[in-house]
């Protein structure tokens, strides 16, 4: 658990929590650590989700089937990031998507029901820890909002300038995205060969430019 100190204060559910409080806390919140290989799935379409995971090392792709049996790419998270906290928030019985492992990865497994609600010791950081939470389900569905923004727009390159300028705020214009060209393509719901075609005339029009996943914004 040591090991990963240093990206679980990092994490925002833990905002606003001393870092001499995160032991203690994690012991009362009962955690599970998971090491996952590539394409391992620690969550399921169809379970019902109990869990909050949260990314310590790797990346996880989160997918929606439609259906037809088409995979859609619909997040991307990494270390630092909290997933299923909005399923569990619900209450649903049924997962709508699946969390798998991109690459060999670990993740952290808090019981929902642990942060909900109040341990019998009435640990002095739990209250903190429920508004954490809140305001990362709050957050979360203005991401979504964003996400159903991009499925609407028609033109690629619209489309990809909104991906991009969603992480200005946090990198500025030099900016590294957690995805490839087929991933991102996924995630844009278009072709990858006219993605990097649009990408192409982008970067001539000297609106872009980029190597592999890294995009400066002119």
């Amino acid at each position: 658990m040591e090991k990963y100190f240093a990206v679980l204060k990092q994490v925002e559910l833990f905002k606003a929590i001393a870092p001499a409080d995160l032991e203690a806390m994690l012991k009362c919140l009962d955690p599970e650590i998971k090491t996952v290989v590539k394409n391992e799935a620690v969550l399921l379409t169809g379970d019902k989700p109990r869990f909050v995971g949260i990314v310590l090392a790797g990346q996880f792709h989160i997918i929606r089937d439609d259906y037809d049996g088409n995979s859609s790419l619909i997040a991307v998270a990494s270390p630092g990031e909290i997933f299923a906290e909005a399923l569990c928030c619900a209450g649903v019985k049924e997962s709508p998507i699946t969390v798998i492992a991109s690459d060999k990865a670990a993740v952290i497994l808090l019981k929902f029901d642990r942060i909900l609600h109040t341990c019998s010791q009435a640990c002095a950081f739990h209250q903190k820890l429920i508004e954490n939470m809140l305001n990362i389900v709050a957050n979360k569905n203005l991401f979504l909002q964003s996400r159903m923004e991009i499925m609407m727009i028609r033109s690629i390159r619209a489309k990809v300038l909104r991906y991009l300028e969603a992480f200005v705020p946090k990198q500025g214009r030099r900016i590294v995205i957690p995805l490839n060209r087929e991933e991102l393509a996924n995630y844009l719901s278009v072709e990858r060969s006219a993605l990097s075609h649009e990408l192409a005339k982008m970067k001539r029009d000297g609106l872009i430019d980029y190597k592999k996943n890294t995009f400066v914004l002119k």
